[in-house]
């Protein structure tokens, strides 16, 4: 049993609201299972705690040995743990319905701690590919949006920050209005709003990402750092790609634009519009 699953990149940080949005990246976490009489937890050959991947063959009634290869930096705000949860949750099930898979990783994730929200949309994005726009809380997508753009990934010298997530929530009126504009996918504003906002709060660099705003290219900080990422054409990633080698390692990929796995989407997953 094997299934994969992508990274992704914020545009709205959905520690605030509750409403986020992320886009697909084609860094790829793959993930094999074989039964067996104990479960153990392989990442990149090395033995690590399988205490989440447990959680999720309890819920399948199985025990395994799990091996995952992934080109998916951790702790760097690009979703590798989404994204395990997805591949993980695709090679041991049947039903590969997206609304299922999505809202049990939504599950997982909160129980294990791994995210405050439920990363909803970070889970969207990492097995659906393109833009996705999410209510996390409610587990339902707002919007999904399939698009050809290239993508420069910046890994920074410096680590990753501790978040205040109740901080955050107090001071998220700062974000007032930001739904709407995401609505009409107004992303280069969003994208700027947020990192603003979630570098103040965290203690990043802006200058990493002004003069590329001035340029009008979006990018901004992704999900809770160190990475930040930019999205667009050639063009605009060769010039992300520029500045920002001065300030770490830079990879270019592209936003995927179908699905990682052969899942079932069905209307559950969105929002329902009123008529």
């Amino acid at each position: 049993m094997k299934a994969k699953a992508y990274a992704k990149g914020t545009i709205l940080n959905a520690l605030a609201t509750g409403i986020g949005s992320a886009f697909a990246i084609d860094l790829t976490l793959s993930v094999r299972v074989k039964q067996d009489s104990e479960s153990c937890l392989i990442v990149n050959g090395e033995e690590r705690d399988s205490s989440v991947a447990e959680k999720v063959l309890k819920k399948f009634g199985i025990k395994a040995r799990v091996k995952v290869k992934s080109e998916i930096p951790e702790k760097s705000g690009l979703g590798s743990s989404s994204a395990f949860l997805n591949a993980l949750i695709c090679a041991v099930t049947e039903r590969k319905i997206a609304s299922e898979i999505l809202s049990l990783n939504s599950e997982l994730s909160l129980k294990a701690g791994i995210s405050y929200t439920g990363a909803f949309d970070d889970a969207s994005a990492s097995l659906l590919g393109g833009f996705v726009i999410s209510d996390n809380y409610r587990r339902v997508l707002w919007d999904w949006v399939i698009k050809k753009a290239f993508v420069a990934v910046l890994l920074p010298e410096f680590r990753r920050k501790d978040v205040d997530f109740e901080k955050i929530q107090r001071e998220s009126y700062k974000l007032k209005g930001i739904d709407s504009k995401l609505r009409k996918h107004e992303f280069f504003d969003v994208m700027r709003e947020n990192t603003i906002f979630y570098a103040e709060l965290l203690g990043y660099p802006l200058e990493i990402v002004e003069k590329l705003w001035k340029e009008k290219i979006c990018c901004g900080l992704s999900g809770n750092g160190p990475a930040f990422v930019a999205f667009g054409t050639k063009s605009d990633v060769a010039t992300a790609n520029e500045f920002w080698s001065s300030y770490g390692k830079v990879l270019i990929r592209k936003v995927p634009e179908k699905p990682a796995e052969s899942i079932v989407i069905t209307p559950e997953l969105f929002v329902r519009k009123e008529v």
